[in-house]
């Protein structure tokens, strides 16, 4: 609960900060297999889709946040990102990438009842 008024005053500096901490995890990744292995490993058929996601929303992030400076592409990257963590992360778990996928349908779907019911109420 701390990090929510840091995402909502600066998320450019969340942004940061998230990426940065997600990169270090990265970078004990490496440290533990080896540069070589974790880039072959990353770059291997079955992972390359979720490691250019990862990778992509990383630079994403850097970019909306240093760059740019903008703050709802800021938030946006961010989320982004942390949607991209998890499907790098359970792809190593067998089912983990179809578990996001529902769980990702299951929160589109009450955000869009949610935003349906709001724009009921603002219409009258």
């Amino acid at each position: 609960m701390l990090f929510l008024p840091v995402i909502i005053l600066a998320p450019s500096k969340f942004a940061l900060s998230f990426t940065l901490g997600c990169l270090s995890i990265m970078s004990g990744f490496i440290q533990l297999r080896g540069w070589k292995q974790q880039l072959t490993h990353m770059m291997s058929a079955d992972r390359l889709p979720y490691s250019l996601g990862y990778i992509g929303s990383v630079l994403a992030t850097l970019y909306a946040a240093l760059v740019m400076r903008s703050y709802l592409l800021s938030l946006l990257c961010s989320g982004l990102q942390v949607v991209a963590l998890l499907y790098y992360l359970l792809s190593y778990f067998p089912g983990g990438a179809n578990g996001v996928k529902f769980m990702l349908q299951l929160f589109s779907q009450a955000a869009m009842r949610c935003f349906a019911s709001v724009y009921a109420m603002i219409a009258k």
